[in-house]
C-alpha cells in the first residue's frame, strides 16, 4: 500500500482570523486618532503664529506711521494706512519745559513727554490691535540768534 504524502489542510494556520483581524484595525484605528491630534495640534499652532505674525506686522506699521505724529502739536487724530485705520490720542506725562541750548542757554523748542494711546482699527471699525507708545512732543517757541561781530555779515 502506498501511502499519500501528507498535505495540511486550510484552516487556522493559513491568513488571518476574523479575531486578528479586529486587533490589527483596532490599534490601526487608535494610531490614527493620534495621528490626527497631532495634525490639528500643529494647524492650532500654526494658525496662532500667523495671527501673531499678523498683529505683530500691523503693530510694526502702526509705531512707524507713528513716527511723523508730533504729540505736543496733534494730541488726537487718525491716519488711513489702507487695509486700517490708525486711531491716536494723547496725554501728557511730564510738564512742558525748555530745551536746552548749545552751548548754553535756553534752546528753540518746548519738550514734554506723552502717551499715545494707539488703535488699529479694521475699515469695518473692528479693533484690530491696540498699544501705547511713549513720545516725545515738541514745539519750536524761539528763532535763533545769529550773533554778529563787529565788521562781518551773515553770509559775507
Amino acid at each position: 500500500m502506498t501511502r499519500l504524502p501528507y498535505r495540511r489542510t486550510r484552516g487556522a494556520e493559513a491568513g488571518f482570523t476574523l479575531l486578528e483581524a479586529l486587533v490589527a484595525i483596532a490599534l490601526l484605528a487608535g494610531t490614527m486618532v493620534a495621528i490626527f491630534q497631532l495634525v490639528a495640534t500643529t494647524l492650532n499652532s500654526a494658525h496662532r503664529v500667523g495671527a501673531s505674525n499678523e498683529t505683530a506686522e500691523i503693530e510694526l506699521n502702526a509705531t512707524e506711521a507713528m513716527t511723523v505724529v508730533n504729540p505736543m502739536l496733534q494730541d488726537a487724530g487718525a491716519i488711513d494706512l489702507g487695509p486700517y485705520r490708525l486711531r491716536w490720542t494723547s496725554t501728557a506725562v511730564s510738564p512742558v519745559s525748555d530745551g536746552l541750548g548749545y552751548p548754553r542757554g535756553t534752546g528753540l523748542f518746548q519738550l514734554a513727554l506723552y502717551d499715545c494711546a494707539v488703535r488699529v482699527e479694521a475699515p469695518d471699525g473692528a479693533l484690530l490691535t491696540s498699544f501705547t507708545l511713549r513720545r516725545l512732543g515738541y514745539r519750536r517757541v524761539r528763532d535763533p540768534q545769529i550773533p554778529l561781530t563787529s565788521g562781518t555779515l551773515p553770509g559775507g
